[in-house]
């Protein structure tokens, strides 16, 4: 590891979700839950009331930080979670979150970062935004990244392979540019899985040394979806062609900054809570 280790101080927030445990350098997921009670409800609404519908399910959550998506959508329903979370500090929280809600038979974590290969590779550490940790592709770029920290990595295939998942099975992928590289280690579990929901983000993909061309062919084998948190929902879902379309203004040479959640679908229509 380069840098020194981060601090092991942590702070306790109550809000809609009730308490939970994080870091008080986190300046914008703890900060945000902190300060409004809540964190990404849009979400977490979509994946409990209207993907799950209450109901059973499985959530793959991929970068599942401190657990501030995983556990209300699991307590919100009756399905259960598999997260995964490779930095030492947010793992402890997600832990200690899921203990603390009473869903420690509901969720299995584990300390794992989702990638093409199983191995080690370094995560680059932000000191002030707890979610924006980054992968990095070779061991040499981390003598240019600042402080890391070395990580195990993993293909969601190997892990889940054996596992018997309930349907409806949400894949949640945050992974800070990296996802081209956990589609390439899960094509199994994308082919098992009802939907995806997932950052795009043309400049963190090109750094990390895919393309957005890569992303979009894996996502085009699911027929339909939406862009999230713009405009409402579109029911029923749009195209995953016409999702891209739509996105094609962005640069996907890694020259724009521009990032958008997206929902992807097998199904046109999606459910509602009975």
């Amino acid at each position: 590891m380069s840098g020194d280790q981060p601090e092991r101080e942590s702070i306790l927030a109550d809000g809609d979700y009730g308490l939970f445990e994080g870091s008080p350098r986190d300046r914008v997921v703890m900060d945000e839950y902190r300060r409004l009670g809540h964190w990404a409800p849009e979400l977490v609404e979509l994946v409990s009331e209207r993907l799950f519908a209450g109901g059973p399910g499985t959530l793959i959550d991929i970068g599942a930080n401190i657990g501030l998506v995983c556990v209300p959508v699991i307590e919100r329903s009756a399905a259960r979670g598999v997260c995964f979370e490779p930095e030492p500090q947010n793992f402890d929280f997600l832990c200690r979150n899921v203990a603390r809600h009473g869903l420690s038979t509901r969720i299995t974590c584990h300390r794992l970062a989702c990638h093409a290969a199983a191995g080690q590779l370094p995560l680059r550490l932000s000191q002030d935004n707890l979610g924006d940790h980054r992968l990095q592709r070779t061991a040499a770029a981390e003598h240019a990244a600042g402080a890391s920290v070395l990580v195990p990595t993993v293909r969601l295939d190997d892990v889940l392979r054996d596992q018997e998942l309930v349907h409806p099975i949400v894949v949640k992928v945050d992974a800070q540019g990296s996802e081209v590289a956990v589609f390439e280690g899960a094509k199994e579990t994308l082919a098992r899985a009802d939907y995806v929901v997932t950052e795009y983000w043309p400049r963190g993909i090109v750094e990390h040394g895919d393309t957005a061309r890569e992303f979009a062919a894996y996502m085009r084998d699911f027929p339909f979806g939406a862009v999230l948190h713009v405009l409402p929902l579109p029911e029923p879902l749009n195209s995953s062609a016409y999702v891209f379309d739509q996105l094609s203004w962005i640069a996907d040479d890694g020259s724009d900054p521009g990032f958008f959640d997206l929902l992807f679908s097998r199904h046109w229509q999606l459910p509602r809570r009975g």
